[in-house]
């Protein structure tokens, strides 16, 4: 009974707590909607575009941009480069049926958080931007033995900040 009760408590405090947003972190979802947001955008050009996976479909790595970091405070977005930047990296697959790679930086003392995979876009969470932006791709083992206890650097793309 003690134990229902305190589930109770508990999930009323997360729902009259996380119901305005506080504290969580957000992304753009397009460099138009972080310029509308009032973030400055800087794009990054990779010097690689199109990669074949080794589960044999294609991918098209497109033109990175970035964002800073924000968070929510009674509804409204606080911009702070404390917690990093947004470096969001659009790409376009063939078929997308299931999860066989990640972009990851390869300076992993820069990275803030974890990265975000969506169906189109990597969020990649570095503490600071630099010139150039080096990021690996990494693949799921195709021997099933191993899939992601073993996975497979395939490509380093770099991102060359846009003057």
């Amino acid at each position: 009974m003690a134990s229902r009760f305190c589930t109770v408590i508990a999930f009323s405090f997360f729902i009259s707590t996380g119901c305005n947003d506080n504290g969580l972190f957000g992304h753009s979802k397009t460099k138009e909607e972080a310029k509308a947001n009032g973030s400055a955008v800087i794009e990054f050009v990779p010097d690689k575009n199109n990669f074949l996976l080794l589960d044999g479909t294609k991918m098209h790595v497109d033109t990175a941009w970035t964002e800073v970091s924000f968070t929510y405070k009674d509804g409204k977005k606080i911009f702070d480069t404390a917690y990093g930047y947004n470096f969001t990296v659009p790409y376009k697959r063939q078929e997308y049926e299931n999860f066989s790679f990640n972009l990851s930086l390869v300076d992993t003392t820069n990275q803030m958080f974890t990265n975000g995979m969506g169906k189109e876009a990597c969020q990649i969470r570095p503490k600071y931007l630099y010139d150039t932006m080096k990021v690996i791709l990494e693949q799921k083992n195709p021997d099933t033995a191993f899939g992601w206890l073993k996975p497979i650097i395939t490509d380093t793309i770099v991102f060359t900040k846009i003057r």
